[in-house]
């Protein structure tokens, strides 16, 4: 069982299996189609500036997406319904019960 703070390795064809900042990567692609809908696999950069959105963060994946390429090694920060999948769920739920 992953837990927040745990070393995580990804390689190719692998699904991400928690939120996870990416600190070293060997030519690692992700594709976040399930989160964003773009289909365009995209390259992690670990020298990338950090940004506000994390969606725009170019060393994070994310639960519920796939390593199309490469591989990598980072820290997971979020798990379960507290993922950014996790999370979109619980506001689906929430609005349907509403």
């Amino acid at each position: 069982m992953i837990t927040p703070g745990d070393v995580v390795i990804i390689k190719g064809g692998e699904n991400i299996p928690c939120d996870v900042v990416i600190y070293k990567s060997n030519e690692m692609k992700v594709n976040n189609a399930s989160l964003t809908g773009e289909s365009e696999d995209i390259m992690i950069d670990t020298s990338a500036e950090p940004t506000r959105n994390i969606f725009e963060s170019k060393n994070v994946a994310f639960f519920g997406t796939a390593c199309t390429a490469g591989e990598g090694t980072g820290i997971c920060f979020k798990i379960g319904d507290s993922t950014v999948i996790g999370q979109i769920a619980n506001l689906a739920s929430s609005a349907e019960s509403a």
